[in-house]
């Protein structure tokens, strides 16, 4: 016996012993389904219900299918058809029904302002004149509705008479009196009013002995030559002349090049790319970015700020940048360019960081750099995210405040280098999961669809860099450069603060970022203290000792109340200290875990103090320091952007106004700094220890170089040594030739 054949709705809800599915379309003699739970797909695997299945489960009564469950727009043409047939609804997607719903709506509507019933003043005609005036009284209202029921807004519609484009897609008058006599014509039956795109236009007007031959060259437009409609047209024409050649006068066969244009438009868009762009630039173009995540663990909707993206960019913008101190960090290049443009300026483009909540599409972290990309740049951008961006927004001009500040459940990253390191030792400080997608762009689709905001503002400038050197041309990029680079970073703000955050989003359903971010409900992780904020950021600098007198660091001394106690717990032993670059006049001591339940109240770390240093930035201690300077010379030959001046990369010279903007300084890693720290106290060591008197007998007057015999250290022909040893009162330590030196460095 022949089964019945049972096709199920896009939109039902199919429940099978306790399991709800959501179906997915029909493949042969099954239905195909997806788990869902509370609603949202958890499994993306086809599971399919065969019609045998299918029988035997609604004999057994083991099935339950609720018609368009999931369309709101269903439900509501079901109760305007108050039981009529919708069977011609089922395989329509919820955008399909939500544009029947809003036909129906729209004749539902004038039929009452036609029989002047349910509150309608006066009674209308079905004429030109009184369907546009009904329009145009009821439009912006029907818009409303729409909005209300559906939560999104209708499409753009089309060009009219004037030339500028409808703000949504209102029906003309014709267009109203058409719906309403099909649905006259159909008894109402919502289904008459679906698109019918598929049966437009006489699809055998080619002649069909012409077909093949346009078929062929058609087909050939998809060419690396990339070949012209006009050339398709003309190799048409040359073999139409043949076949015509063998036919009567009132038979020949022509085809116009509107046919060919209309053919060669048919083709697929990848198709025609693949040949004309290459396989990169196509694979490019059709999967660049996805729609980002929904759940971080299959079951739960994801919420604000549960998953954070962050990658980095390098702006298609020329800046100038004329800071003196960052100019000589950039290396030979630079200055190369410097010489070449003959004047006290270099062109760069800068490095920008950002972090993007998904769920919302707020920006809510963000640094930007002259620099390549680096872990340092990568936790100036963290760091904005968990302190109050207030004061920024005021330097920067902006009109509106920028509250994003909270603690991510986790940030998604690429694996490249800046995301490593210090960046991921942060992460878990903060407690905030690390997450790495893997090199597809699509899984951190957020972040890479957002850097397409920034080139519109960098086309606000001259001095675009483009995207390639063939669009580019003869544009001269670095000499036209007119936006400095020290004004990037506050412009950027204004831009993502006053704009982006304000302007509607796609992906939010046409919502704007701030306006999601206030309607969110969840409660948000509380950002850092300052304390967690500098055990977080600060650097560590390890082999620190406590005397009598308190922990010396950097040829200082830092005291706690409680120093005593924790110097007679742990003796000699090394400790570890942690310091805030933008405020030197508090470390963090780490407390030995055996010795911590004797500092109940004061946690793992001490806070010591240095009252002289209280408001002083770490450039400030160092800046006078000849050492620190030789150091930053010996990093930059290496090709290390060491700004041991700490100013931040993109802001004016004003370090007060960076201070009361909250940016962060601390640009430089851990490593580079505690080898920093090491040579500094080396120095200061040896500049404050009393040097050893000379001894034995003068050495006579006619003595000098040569004349003192043959050193024992080394045989004859051998290198002197490569090292000399100095030996001062409580310190023994080997220096090479160059440190003795008294260059001042830069």
């Amino acid at each position: 016996m022949a089964v019945e054949r049972y096709a199920l709705g896009l939109n039902d809800r199919v429940t099978i012993a306790g399991v709800r599915y959501r179906p997915a379309g029909r493949e042969g003699k099954a239905n195909l389904l997806r788990q869902v739970v509370d609603d949202a797909v958890v499994e993306t695997a086809l599971s399919p219900l065969t019609d045998e299945e299918y029988a035997r489960l609604r004999e057994a009564k083991r099935i339950r299918i609720e018609e368009g469950y999931f369309s709101h727009a269903y439900q509501l043409l079901r109760d305007r058809a108050d039981g009529g047939d919708l069977s011609d609804l089922h395989d329509l997607t919820d955008a399909e029904l939500r544009d029947i719903a809003w036909k129906v709506e729209w004749c539902v509507r004038f039929r009452h302002a036609w029989k002047g019933i349910a509150g309608r003043a006066s009674r209308l005609n079905k004429t030109p004149k009184d369907i546009s005036n009904f329009i145009a009284a009821e439009k912006h209202a029907m818009l409303q509705w729409y909005v209300d029921t559906f939560g999104t807004t209708r499409p753009p519609g089309r060009r009219e008479a004037g030339g500028s484009r409808k703000t949504f897609d209102y029906p003309g008058a014709t267009t109203l009196l058409g719906w309403l006599n099909m649905l006259d014509a159909g008894d109402d039956r919502p289904g008459v009013l679906r698109r019918q795109y598929h049966k437009c236009g006489n699809r055998e007007q080619l002649d069909p002995r012409a077909r093949g031959i346009v078929d062929k060259h058609v087909r050939a437009f998809a060419s690396a030559a990339r070949p012209k409609v006009t050339d398709i047209h003309l190799r048409i024409a040359a073999d139409l002349k043949l076949l015509n050649d063998r036919l009567s006068p009132a038979e020949r066969v022509s085809v116009s090049e509107r046919t060919v244009r209309r053919r060669i438009a048919k083709l697929p868009p990848i198709l025609v790319d693949l040949a004309h762009l290459g396989h990169k630039r196509a694979l490019l173009k059709y999967a660049p970015v996805g729609n980002g995540l929904v759940s971080l663990d299959g079951l739960t909707k994801l919420e604000r700020m549960d998953r954070v993206e962050m990658d980095d960019w390098e702006m298609d913008l020329f800046a100038v940048l004329q800071n003196k101190h960052v100019r000589a960090t950039l290396g030979a290049n630079a200055k190369a360019e410097e010489r070449r443009l003959r004047k006290n300026r270099v062109a760069v483009r800068c490095t920008v960081t950002v972090a993007i909540d998904v769920v919302t599409k707020c920006v809510v972290g963000l640094q930007v750099t002259p620099f390549a990309p680096s872990a340092a740049g990568s936790k100036s951008a963290l760091r904005s995210i968990v302190v109050d961006k207030g004061p920024l927004v005021a330097l920067a001009g902006a009109k509106s405040d920028w509250p994003m500040t909270a603690r991510p459940t986790e940030i998604a990253t690429d694996g490249g280098p800046a995301f490593q390191g210090d960046f991921h030792s942060t992460l878990g400080r903060l407690d905030i999961e690390h997450r790495l997608p893997g090199p597809d762009p699509r899984q951190r689709g957020t972040i890479e669809s957002f850097f397409r905001n920034i080139k519109r503002l960098c086309r606000l400038y001259t001095g675009q860099s483009f995207s390639n050197v063939v669009e580019r041309g003869e544009y001269r990029s670095e000499e036209l450069a007119s936006l400095l680079a020290e004004d990037v970073y506050l412009h950027l703000v204004r831009f993502i603060v006053d704009d982006y955050h304000h302007t509607s989003h796609a992906g939010l359903n046409g919502k704007r970022p701030y306006q999601a971010w206030h309607q969110a409900e969840n409660n948000l992780a509380p950002p850092p203290d300052h304390f967690k904020r500098m055990l977080s950021f600060g650097l560590a600098v390890p082999n620190r000792f406590l005397a009598a007198d308190g922990v010396t660091y950097l040829n200082s001394q830092y005291v706690h109340p409680l120093m005593g106690k924790l110097r007679g717990l742990v003796g000699g032993k090394p400790l570890v200290i942690v310091t805030d670059p933008d405020d030197m006049g508090t470390i963090l001591v780490r407390v030995p875990s055996e010795f911590r339940e004797q500092f109940p109240g004061d946690g793992s770390y001490l806070p010591f103090e240095c009252q002289d240093l209280h408001d002083l930035t770490l450039a400030e201690v160092l800046q006078e320091n000849r050492e620190a300077r030789r150091f930053a010379r010996q990093e930059r030959l290496a090709g290390y952007p060491f700004k041991l001046n700490a100013l931040h990369d993109l802001m004016k010279e004003a370090e007060a106004a960076r201070r009361r903007a909250g940016v962060p300084s601390d640009v430089i890693s851990e490593e580079q700094f505690n080898r920093l720290v090491k040579a500094v106290e080396r120095r200061g060591l040896v500049a404050v220890s009393k040097q050893a008197a000379p001894s034995g007998p003068p050495a006579p007057a006619g003595y000098g170089p040569g004349n003192l015999g043959t050193s024992v250290a080394a045989p004859p022909g051998r290198l002197p040594p490569a090292a000399v040893t100095r030996v001062v009162p409580g310190a023994e330590e080997l220096l090479r030739p160059s440190d003795m030196d008294d260059e001042d460095g830069l």
